[in-house]
Parts: C-alpha cells; sequence; structure tokens
C-alpha cells in the first residue's frame, strides 16, 4: 500500500498517526472502489474490509472477548449476543456469522441509504478504536495483576 509520502500528499516526513490515518483513507477507497458508488461501502465492501483488515477484532467476537455495538450500559457496553445478532456460531475461519457486521452497518448507515460514506465509516472506526482501547486497557490490567500477585 503507498504512503502518503510516495505519493505526494506531504512535503514533510508523515508522523505514525499521519501515516495510519492516511492508511485509513487508502483502506476505505480501496474497498469502496470494488461496486457501485466509489465513494460508498456497500455492506458486502465493509463485510470484505473488516475481515481482511480488522481480523483479530472480528474473531474476538467469536470467543466474546471484546464488547461490540450495542447499548450502552453504564459499565460500559452490552455485548451483541444470540439475542441480537443469531447464533454467532464462527465459519472455518473463526470469524463470527456475518449478522454483526450487518448491525454494525445498520447502526453506522445514519441517512438509512443502505451505503456507508465516509462519515459515516468515521462512527465504525470510532467503535473499533474504542473497543481496541477497552481491550488494552484490560491486557494492561492482567499484566499488573499478575506482575503484583493479585490474582
Amino acid at each position: 500500500m503507498p504512503s502518503a509520502t510516495s505519493m505526494g500528499l506531504s512535503t514533510v516526513t508523515d508522523t505514525p498517526v499521519e501515516e495510519s490515518l492516511f492508511q485509513i483513507i487508502h483502506c476505505f477507497h480501496h474497498y469502496a472502489a470494488r461496486e457501485g458508488d466509489v465513494e460508498t461501502l456497500s455492506l458486502e465492501e465493509l463485510r470484505a474490509l473488516l475481515l481482511d483488515n480488522v481480523p483479530r477484532f472480528m474473531e474476538s467476537l467469536v470467543r466474546g472477548v471484546w464488547v461490540a455495538v450495542g447499548e450502552e450500559w453504564a459499565g460500559g457496553y452490552k455485548t451483541l449476543g444470540s439475542q441480537h445478532l443469531g447464533t454467532g456460531q464462527a465459519d472455518g475461519k473463526g470469524r463470527r456469522d456475518p449478522y454483526y457486521i450487518a448491525a454494525l452497518f445498520r447502526a453506522a448507515d445514519k441517512n438509512k441509504d443502505n451505503q456507508i460514506c465516509f462519515e459515516e465509516f468515521l462512527y465504525i472506526l470510532g467503535k473499533l478504536v474504542k473497543d481496541y482501547h477497552l481491550r488494552y486497557h484490560q491486557q494492561l490490567c492482567a499484566y499488573y495483576c499478575a506482575q503484583h500477585g493479585l490474582y
């Protein structure tokens, strides 16, 4: 995947965060260009983007490790379980049935046009970053507790 600098989009060396932002934008457009409108993602394009680019996140949904889109509770987010998304059975690759992605798509599609524009994609990205941040803190806490004999 090209960098912002290699495409002439930056005259100064990109910081890691700037490079990450560029990669996210490039990834969105790479998948959006697969079918139909090149500025939006269909459900199938979103599914491919998530399964290809955040496989550990998608696999973790099977194990019920990370939280997901859902109703907010005081202590965080209610995970999307069988009551919301069907059985939650994994396919041969260890990924969740497509119900999670469909629910995420519906939640992000604010104008209900069955397409995800970049602004709506930012909602999805925000959910992913929030879940990764929570997982980071869970791992940090587990490490601290193990180091101090708190388990």
